[in-house]
């Protein structure tokens, strides 16, 4: 729109407005194409990706970990219930 609105005869005494538009606008994409590409080189995977498998597996490092917490609570406090 703004390359159109720059060749328009009546939108002539806009030309520095427009040219600042265009440049914070093509700015503004390469910085958003960037972070795309990061996040498509991440490990981090979205919940889109979650299938049964990865929800079980999920599930037993959040039980695991949690079970390990508890054994390091009671190693610090003797006697301690678990």
């Amino acid at each position: 729109m703004l390359c159109l609105l720059e060749r328009l005869p009546y939108f002539g005494h806009l030309k520095s407005e427009i040219s600042d538009l265009k440049s914070l606008a093509e700015s503004i994409s390469r910085q958003l194409r960037a972070w795309a590409d990061s996040l498509q080189n991440s490990p981090i995977t979205g919940q889109r990706y979650l299938n049964d498998n990865t929800k079980r597996r999920e599930e037993q490092e959040k039980r695991a970990d949690a079970f390990l917490k508890k054994l390091k609570q009671a190693r610090v406090k003797p006697g301690a219930k678990a």
